[in-house]
């Protein structure tokens, strides 16, 4: 159902462009440093490969969860956790893996 916040432009300036500005005027390197502080314990990989199965599901989208009532917000996140149960059943996911 369509209603007047579909359409709602963020304010400028917005976040993730500023923080783009910021990184690109910095000498240090993000990815080597994010590399360097979380690559240590496989984390990065493992966030890595949950994150492309989670992006698939549909119902794990944040994109029209603002318009809910507060009852259907509930409905969606017990949905979410008995989607979350199954998706760690099939992949064979551990508890580190549940919690990313």
């Amino acid at each position: 159902m369509e209603d007047f916040t579909d359409h709602l432009k963020p304010a400028k300036p917005r976040g993730p462009e500023t923080l783009a500005k910021e990184r690109n005027q910095s000498p240090i390197d993000a990815t080597a440093l994010g590399n360097h502080l979380l690559s240590s314990d496989g984390f990065l990989e493992r966030q890595e490969r949950i994150l492309k199965l989670v992006q698939k599901e549909k119902l794990l989208s944040k994109e029209k969860q603002q318009n809910l009532s507060r009852p259907d917000r509930y409905k969606l996140g017990l949905a979410r956790a008995k989607l979350l149960r199954r998706m760690q059943s099939s992949y064979g996911w551990g508890e580190e893996d549940l919690k990313l």
